[in-house]
């Protein structure tokens, strides 16, 4: 079955004041939805987003990935959806060909509310369609009774998806269906980002591998010299050239069952914020890292803003943030060290609890390049949602 949905002119410019303004921010309900598992077919004249839920196969302890696809190129801007059926979440992808899409994941209820942001409207840009915009990690229980089927889709009378200019896509869903069963699934892929040269050593971890298990990693041409069996829960694939790991296809085929995964980086979390809003939200990270940027500081009413950095490099980054005037004049400064691989989310009261009532921009300044990302939140909404920092 596929699920259809249309905005009228007078809710269109309503969410898009809503959606992404400094000033109102959302809260959403869930909705029920059918699973049928068939690509939607556009009708005549359909010029919206048309997305599809990939089936899924896995058993019972296995790790499940939600896999959201466009079935034609289609430019977002930004907007938000709610996905329905994924369970416990353990990370969150967006892809676009060029990794500029940022957003934030807010993990208070069944399912993910994902709000998103993307610059140069690349998301949904793809022109290769069977990769997924959105995917979405979750471990299936060990006792869950084999045979069970799951729905997967999205809700979608509380997604809403703009175009570059701001306007609101009409919007058809073809949900999927996760089956517990068959004996074998990817679980993880280390590293799972970044930029690994050729001779890196990739680890497949999963269950249910055996040793003429075939492997393949999209963009890579390998050969069995590449591919080493460890164990029925790890390949290890020697890289023959360099590759963007993040998004990157990766497929492992028994016999009975293939198993597909697209990695994400996995950071260390560095302790959590005291704001129980940005404690439960996920930072989403474009691409682009930094060493310096700025931050509009938003904190009125039931708003707040937080920053969220992470650090992709091996070696530790030390970070300053300072807090600057309407005038430019400096106001206070902090300084910490992200280690390697790990991220940190914080409110900026907690960086600056004593902060000036003029402390209206945040600078960032770092040893070595590190992502950053800014939060809007707002208590009273319960929604968090992504802001782009300014480099300088």
């Amino acid at each position: 079955m596929i699920n259809r949905f249309r905005c009228k002119s007078g809710m269109m410019s309503r969410l898009a004041v809503l959606l992404f303004s400094t000033t109102s921010l959302c809260l959403y309900t869930h909705a029920q939805v059918d699973v049928s598992g068939v690509d939607p077919v556009p009708a005549p004249g359909f010029t919206g987003v048309s997305l599809r839920v990939l089936n899924s196969t896995i058993p019972p302890g296995g790790t499940f990935q939600f896999q959201l696809l466009l079935t034609e190129p289609k430019p977002i801007g930004h907007g938000s959806t709610t996905t329905t059926g994924t369970g416990t979440t353990s990370g969150i992808s967006l892809n676009d060909p060029l990794g500029q899409t940022a957003g934030a994941a807010v993990l208070t209820g069944a399912n993910p509310r994902i709000n998103f942001t993307s610059p140069l409207a690349t998301f949904g840009a793809n022109p290769i369609i069977d990769y997924p915009i959105l995917t979405i990690r979750s471990t299936i229980p060990s006792d869950m009774p084999v045979g069970v089927q799951i729905p997967l889709s999205i809700d979608i009378t509380n997604s809403f998806w703009f175009d570059a200019s701001g306007l609101l896509y009409p919007q058809e869903i073809a949900p999927g269906k996760l089956t517990i069963g068959g004996t074998m699934a990817i679980s993880d892929v280390m590293p799972g980002g970044g930029f690994q040269p050729a001779g890196a050593v990739v680890a497949i971890l999963g269950m249910g591998f055996i040793a003429d298990s075939r492997v393949a990693i999209e963009g890579e041409n390998l050969a069995a010299a590449n591919i080493q069996f460890v164990s029925a829960n790890e390949i290890d694939v020697t890289l023959t050239s360099g590759l963007q790991m993040d998004g990157s296809r990766v497929v492992v085929k028994n016999p009975d069952q293939t198993s597909t995964f697209f990695p994400y980086f996995h950071a260390q979390v560095i302790g959590r914020s005291v704001n129980p809003l940005l404690a439960q939200t996920y930072p989403l990270f474009a691409r682009q890292s930094y060493t310096t940027a700025t931050l509009a500081w938003n904190r009125s009413g039931s708003q707040f803003t937080g920053i969220a950095l992470q650090n992709q490099a091996a070696a530790p980054a030390t970070v300053t943030l300072e807090t600057h005037s309407t005038t430019g004049s400096l106001l206070d400064s902090v300084t910490l060290s992200l280690p390697g691989g790990s991220k940190i989310t914080r409110d900026l009261l907690e960086f600056f609890p004593a902060a000036a009532a003029d402390a209206v921009i945040v600078a960032l300044k770092s040893d070595t390049p590190v992502q950053v990302l800014g939060l809007l939140g707002d208590i009273g909404t319960g929604d968090v949602l992504p802001v782009m920092v300014t480099a300088q």
